[in-house]
Order: C-alpha cells, then structure tokens, then sequence
C-alpha cells in the first residue's frame, strides 16, 4: 500500500481522521468527569504514528491527538491523572521525524516515542496490559496499520480482553476481497472469496466487520461498529472497526457516525444504494428510507414479538449492535405503544442509554 505521507491525505484519508479527532473529543472528558476514580494512569496509543502532517501540512492522527489532548491538560493535572501517549512507527526516519516536529511545538505532555514493529511492540506491552488490574485502566488504542497483516485474530482477542479499551483499527477490506483465496494471506485473516457478496462489491468491509463480530464471545460485552471508506474516483473500499467494552462508548461513536452519514452510520458513500431525496422515486418499494433503517425495523419487531428481547435497554442495546441509534429504535417503540403491544407508560430515550437504570420491561 502506498505511503499516505508521501502525498497530500486523499478524502477518505481526512474522513478518517476526522472521525479519530471527533471521537477524542468525546473520549477523554468521560475520564474527568468521573466522581469515583478508580485509576490514576490513562493511556493513548498510536501504534503506525507516521511523521506528522502530510505534503501539504495537513495534520496526521499524532498530532491531531495531541492538539485535542492540549485542551484538557488543566482538567488532567487538577484530577491529579497520569495521561500518557505512546506514538509508534516501524519507520525510524518517520518516528525521528515526528519526534523532532512534536518537540518543537513544547506539548506539555508525557509522550514516549517509540520505533518497533506493531506486532512485537504490542506482544511486549501486552502482559502488563492485563496484570494486577490494569486491563481495566483506561486506554484509547488507534492502529492505522497498512493492509491487513496486523490485526489478526490474536490481536483482536486480546483487545477484546481489555475492559476499559476503546479502540479504532483501519483495514483494506478491499485487499481482503481480492485475495482471501491465498495461502499467504489466510495467515492474517479467514475469510473464503465465498462469503463476498460479488453483486455488492462495495459492501466487503461489512463481511470483514463481521469476521471480527463473530469472533466476540456471547459473555463478553464488547460493541463493534464499522465505517466504510472509499477513496474518491476509486472503486476500492477500505475501513475502520471501532470497539468499546461500554455502552456509552458505542453510542458516542455511532452517533459520530450518523452524523457522517444520514442514510446507515457507516460510509462516506451511499453503501446501500439508498434512494436519496430528489432522486427517482422506486415503484417496486414506496419505503424511501435507508434500506438499512427498514431491515433493523422489522427485525426488532420480531425480536419483540418472539419475546427475545423483553426490557428497554435490550431494545437499545440491540440497536447499537445493529449500528442504529435509540431514536431508529424509538420509532418502533412508539408504533407499538400506539397498538397497544407494549406498556403505553414505557418512557422512551434518545441517549445515555448506559444510565438505565435496572431491566424495565415492555409488557
């Protein structure tokens, strides 16, 4: 893959940059804001830190964390917290680079720079991770790896262990679609050519968001989310897996999402060729909305219907597995308050869904 420093970010680039920068913003206050602390130490990671900026001083992931960090650094001492970055590249030049930048502009912040492989460098780190409770310190892990190699199903499983990680990782679903069949390749990841959709070529990286799904245990609460990127004037779609081990986290990232995205919260392109306003009307479904909203409807009345979700906060909760928000859920919710088929007393919410408090059930 080629080297996105080597040139000016293209739009999918700066997309994804945006959506670290947006959700940093939401990350850390969580932390501050926290009565009861049960941590001092708070940890950022940017393991493929690159050198900086790009060709036209574009800020690069690196520098994007440290301006947004710089705003809470008076909350950071007053609390008393440890924040400390780790930004890494296997690159020296890159990692001596952005060294040499970052100490320039005096950050008053505890940053380590480091140059090693991802893989080894988070091997080594990894045993300290999980002892003596630091799995549940909080930590916010950013691996703009190139291609695919890195994340593999052990890594995945390690993240998933970590109770207090957020993290988002970047893949070329693309790469995965078209070479899925190679010996070398199922090294990094297992999926068959088969489990592509070859009429929806620009939904492979919902395939390889749901290799990673199904790899998380039914007991172990981890939330997923995926974004597609697509590069502009390209076919090849590329992505990100956002996870978090909260509920507040994955509503905060899926409501990013949507906000990038009106029609399904997860691409910077129209993913499921959704009748858009002021296009031609579908004879063959007068339903305009996203095909996405439709399908998450009738499959949470169902769900309902059967019994297998009984409380509100399933409801919701089922709804950030499904990639939607309460709002999409409420509309369900709200038809069938009318109908009489749950309590008409049930009071509905549009966020901090991880505030419910108890199992308040809908008949």
């Amino acid at each position: 893959m080629a080297d996105i420093h080597s040139e000016g970010f293209d739009d999918a680039t700066q997309i994804k940059l945006k959506i670290l920068k947006e959700y940093l913003k939401e990350w850390l206050p969580v932390f501050l804001r926290k009565k009861e602390k049960f941590w001092i130490d708070i940890f950022i990671y940017d393991f493929f830190a690159g050198e900086g900026f790009d060709t036209n001083g574009n800020p690069g992931s690196p520098i994007i964390i440290l301006e947004e960090l710089l705003k809470y650094q008076n909350g950071i001492k007053k609390e008393n917290l440890n924040l400390k970055v780790i930004l890494n590249d296997i690159d020296e030049s890159k990692i001596k680079k952005l060294e040499s930048v970052i100490r320039a502009k005096n950050f008053e912040l505890d940053i380590k720079f480091l140059n090693q492989d991802f893989t080894v460098l988070f091997n080594e780190i990894y045993p300290e991770m999980v002892s003596n409770g630091n799995d549940r310190l909080p930590r916010f892990m950013f691996i703009d790896q190139y291609g695919v190699k890195y994340v593999t199903k052990d890594i995945f499983n390690k993240l998933a262990e970590l109770k207090r990680t957020d993290f988002l990782f970047f893949i070329s679903s693309h790469f995965v679609k078209r070479f899925s069949e190679l010996t070398e390749f199922k090294k990094y990841i297992e999926i068959s050519k088969a489990d592509f959709d070859l009429t929806k070529p620009y939904q492979c990286h919902r395939v390889v968001f749901d290799y990673f799904k199904d790899m998380i245990p039914e007991h172990k609460e981890l939330y997923l989310a995926p974004f597609s990127l697509q590069k502009e004037n390209t076919s090849n779609v590329y992505g990100l897996i956002f996870g978090s081990h909260n509920l507040l986290g994955i509503e905060k990232f899926l409501k990013l999402a949507w906000k990038l995205d009106g029609n399904a919260g997860e691409a910077n392109f129209n993913i499921d060729e959704a009748i858009l306003e002021g296009q031609t009307f579908d004879l063959f479904n007068p339903d305009t909305r996203a095909k996405k909203l439709q399908f998450f409807e009738k499959e949470l009345k169902e769900q309902i219907k059967e019994k297998k979700i009984n409380t509100l906060k399933g409801i919701y909760t089922f709804a950030f597995n499904y990639g939607c928000l309460p709002i999409h859920a409420n509309v369900v919710l709200k038809e069938m308050k009318e109908k009489g088929l749950i309590k008409k007393d049930i009071k509905l919410v549009s966020s901090s869904i991880h505030k419910l408090e108890g199992n308040i059930y809908l008949k």
